[in-house]
């Protein structure tokens, strides 16, 4: 008879894993909770939990319970019964700071996706979601744009450029265009690390005033200009070596190939298009946060932001006749699983026999039988 002191367990146990899933859930409506009340601005200086219970209109005993829960996720520090917002967490925060994480505000609205997530998985959202104007007015611009700065500077701007100056291409380049810049820093990063690149940073008429300020910040004026429009109809400009674009474009196959077909318009032969972008991977089990992200959408009800496998998004570049050459994870130097894209733009045909024509599709490449067995990778040649 087995002892049962020493009998081994017949399976591993993954009672912990499945508690921090439900746990997880509770600590995000304390934390969002705590956002919507504006805990954090209210701590900057130490409060008792009453004192804030009175500030705040709520229930000093349940309050208190609330604090010590936020004191153990280490949002609050506690001392001698009175409460602050963590230093090293403050800047995140409290509302006014430069780096306040203004996104959570979109996870507090969407809570109510989440509550009533098996509703819809049973009967479909409501309807396409209202579009969110992320802009409401000049002074709201600055926030976001200078919010924006100040968060790209805590490593993934460095890990951008990083990556773009390990290119071959990229010493040789001698035009850029930064697509949605906004305040510019990458292309005045660009700049400076390249002393023969001239840059052009595009963004809407509202927006440009303000990357202006930037580019005077730095002192780049010679080289890092500003062009104001909407670059998914307006003029760009011609002969670019290198097309930067970082997460500031969304749309459906339609919007994204219309799209590709301005960016490989406006380069050179053999130039690049690099966007940053959060992508899935090809089976669709990863990255975990940007699998949550494209399911809350969905759930929501937007169309216009449907989260693409790499495949299919080197596919959308080869309609356009821009070829997929590699996929970067960066988020060794983001907080988020952001992925570089690297395409080229092909050179005209030469040779017809490699080119597919739309009509041609579902044939198999044109003359493979004649290519001793070899299978070249069927595009669409936008010059056919």
């Amino acid at each position: 008879m087995e002892r049962l002191a020493e009998a081994k367990p017949p399976v591993e146990d993954k009672t912990a894993y499945l508690r921090e899933l439900t746990n997880g859930f509770e600590r995000g409506q304390i934390f969002l909770t705590a956002l919507e009340l504006d805990v954090f601005s209210n701590l900057q200086t130490p409060l008792s939990a009453e004192a804030l219970a009175e500030k705040l209109e709520t229930k000093a005993a349940l309050t208190m319970r609330f604090l010590d829960v936020l004191t153990g996720l280490k949002l609050l520090v506690k001392n001698n019964g009175m409460y602050c917002t963590a230093p090293d967490m403050a800047p995140f925060l409290v509302q006014g700071s430069p780096l306040f994480a203004r996104y959570l505000t979109f996870d507090v609205k969407a809570r109510d996706v989440w509550i009533r997530m098996k509703d819809i998985l049973q009967n479909g959202p409501a309807g396409e979601s209202d579009e969110h104007e992320r802009y409401q007015d000049q002074q709201d611009t600055r926030q976001w744009i200078d919010w924006m700065a100040s968060g790209s500077l805590l490593g993934r701007l460095q890990g951008v450029v990083r990556q773009l100056k390990e290119l071959p291409e990229f010493a040789g380049a001698r035009k850029l265009i930064d697509l949605g810049g906004g305040h510019g820093l990458f292309g005045i990063a660009f700049a400076q690390e390249n002393p023969h690149l001239q840059v052009v940073i595009f963004d809407k008429p509202e927006v440009t005033p303000l990357t202006q300020t930037y580019i005077d910040r730095y002192g780049m004026g010679d080289r890092v200009s500003t062009l104001s429009g909407d670059y998914t109809a307006d003029e760009l400009g011609e002969d670019y070596d290198i097309v930067f674009e970082a997460c500031s474009f969304c749309g459906n196959d339609q919007d994204y190939g219309s799209f590709y077909q301005r960016v490989r318009r406006v380069l050179k032969d053999n130039g690049l298009f690099v966007r940053l972008t959060f992508t899935l991977d090809d089976h669709r089990t990863g990255p975990l946060l940007s699998l949550v992200w494209d399911l809350r959408d969905h759930l929501s009800g937007h169309k216009k932001m449907p989260m693409r496998a790499n495949t299919e998004i080197f596919q959308l570049l080869a309609d356009a006749g821009l070829t997929g050459e590699q996929v970067i994870d960066m988020s060794t130097s983001c907080s988020i699983p952001m992925r570089m894209i690297i395409a080229r733009k092909s050179p005209p045909c030469k040779a017809p026999l490699y080119c597919h024509k739309p009509e041609d599709e579902g044939k198999g490449p044109v003359g493979a039988e004649q290519l001793d067995g070899r299978q070249p990778r069927a595009h669409h040649c936008p010059e056919a």
